[in-house]
């Protein structure tokens, strides 16, 4: 009779045995289907520069991309599950459009028992999706955000006289911690209705809490890689990305808003009255009985917070850096500005904002050099063929569109390291493929407050290229390092620059009536 210790050794060298075939079938997935692929790291697949810190992963990325150039696609692995790498902007289109059915999802997966911010708009799928959404959009309809405009003039004020204040005793400014406070600022004042106080009070609660949204601590990010690669895992545990504190604010926060505004019958028709209808609405949402209960909708303010100043922060960010070191650039800009005031006698409408040809090609430059989303993920709902191809992926299979790799393509962006707003005259803009530049993402799922973080990064540079000449200094790193531990694009000490106050007329800047 074997013995404890004889079962033991078999049943451990079949457990080896079965995971070795097991890892040898994943690992020849794309050979077996005559996919171009880049040969896996024995544990993880293909990211293991990035798991290294040897390079970002829109960095990984983009190597990727070079090395598999005149391919449709390629297959990588994260760990060990096989994922599609999509490289030409037609496969791009047929991914995110024409059979956006079948990559709807973007494969997250959740605990709401112990995370309900989780069932936010980013992550929902399927139906759920596709109610909250429709919901959700007309908070960033043209005429909503000419509503806003008046509450994004009273933040771009402070914040001007913020930057007055600093820079009194001290030129020298990281400006994307400033951008990332003043982004602050808008979201509380547009979306919440709050003074969040960001740039005034250095103990700010809101600018705290936004700090902990993206954790940098060594448990967060093992919880949010095997999220991503081990869902089963994920779920057997019951894990969270998100901080218990973090959780509680915005839950607690929503439900204080609704409580407030309903005491003192309070309406400011923006984004968090439109989630107190959602609660109040006595109608069925749809046939899959969505319940807009206060973890819900508290889900969504908490995305559009934390996605929103994330955004507009960096691209102010970058885009500040780049008009710092290109100064023919800025001085350029500098004459739209003044050009356009001059025409609105002294003053700039919102129409007269969005006619600023310069200032819209400088704006979408920064978004192709500096992309806020590098990289863009799908997951299979149903079997796929790849069009014009004999490879069919079964279902949960995983995409990646690599948009910081296609906003560096040469091919489409000549010298891509270059800032060249003169990309996007419209006769070189009609000239390439529009699934060459996907800053938000595309298709249905669309970054849903493009619109709005356009609004706001614009009427930021206009006032601040307004009021301050802007350039490098000691601090000053050019071209920026990027963090290679972060997933999306963090330069590493921040974004140092010299703002010194321009001597202009008084003016102000208001909403069209």
């Amino acid at each position: 009779m074997w013995s404890f210790y004889t079962w033991t050794l078999f049943l451990f060298t079949g457990l080896i045995t079965a995971v070795f075939f097991y890892v040898k079938s994943q690992f020849s997935f794309w050979s077996r289907r005559g996919v171009h692929c880049r040969k896996p790291h024995w544990f993880f697949g293909s990211l293991g520069d990035f798991q290294a810190g040897k390079l970002a992963l829109p960095e990984l990325l983009l190597d990727l991309y070079k090395e598999s150039k005149g391919q449709r696609f390629a297959g990588i692995w994260e760990f060990y599950s096989p994922e599609l790498v999509v490289l030409s902007p037609d496969l791009i289109q047929d991914i995110l459009v024409r059979d956006f059915a079948t990559w709807s999802s973007r494969g997250v997966t959740v605990n709401l028992d112990v995370d309900p911010l989780a069932a936010n708009l980013v992550n929902l799928d399927g139906k759920k999706w596709k109610v909250v959404r429709s919901k959700l959009t007309p908070t960033f309809t043209s005429g909503k955000l000419k509503l806003m405009q008046n509450l994004l003039l009273e933040c771009s004020r402070e914040f001007m006289d913020h930057l007055n204040r600093v820079t009194t005793t001290d030129q020298m400014v990281e400006v994307r911690e400033l951008s990332a406070k003043y982004s602050t600022d808008v979201i509380g004042s547009c979306i919440f209705g709050i003074q969040m106080n960001s740039l005034r009070d250095e103990n700010s609660i809101f600018r705290e809490i936004g700090k902990k949204i993206f954790p940098s601590s060594r448990i967060k990010t093992i919880c949010k890689t095997v999220q991503l690669h081990f869902p089963w895992l994920f779920r057997l545990l019951k894990l969270s990305t998100r901080t218990r504190e973090v959780t509680e604010f915005f839950i607690s926060l929503t439900k204080a808003n609704f409580k407030y505004r309903e005491e003192k019958n309070e309406r400011r028709n923006d984004f968090m009255d439109l989630l107190r209808d959602l609660k109040n609405t006595e109608e069925p949402i749809d046939e899959d009985d969505i319940e807009f209960n206060d973890e819900l909708l508290a889900a969504q303010a908490f995305i559009f917070f934390g996605a929103g100043f994330e955004t507009s922060s960096s691209t102010l960010s970058f885009c500040l850096h780049e008009l710092a070191a290109n100064k023919n650039l800025q001085d350029r800009l500098r004459d739209e500005v003044r050009r356009t005031k001059a025409k609105m006698d002294g003053d700039i409408t919102w129409d007269g904002l969005r006619d600023m040809k310069y200032l819209d090609m400088v704006f979408q430059e920064t978004l192709r050099k500096y992309p806020p989303l590098p990289i863009l993920v799908r997951t299979s709902v149903k079997p796929y063929r790849i069009p014009d191809t004999d490879v069919v992926l079964p279902e949960g299979t995983g995409c990646v569109v690599p948009i910081y790799a296609l906003h560096h393509d040469p091919e489409y962006y000549p010298d891509p390291q270059k800032f060249d707003p003169e990309r996007f005259a419209e006769k070189r803009k009609s000239q390439r493929s529009p699934f060459t530049y996907l800053p938000f993402g595309g298709g249905p799922r669309i970054c849903i407050g493009l619109r709005f973080a356009e609004q706001q990064v614009k009427l930021s540079i206009f006032q601040l290229i307004d009021n301050f000449e802007i350039s490098l200094c000691e601090k000053s790193k050019h071209p920026l390092q990027l963090n290679h531990k972060a997933g999306f694009l963090q330069p590493i000490g921040g974004i140092w620059l010299r703002l010194s106050r321009s001597i202009v007329s008084n003016s102000n800047v208001r909403s069209d009536k």
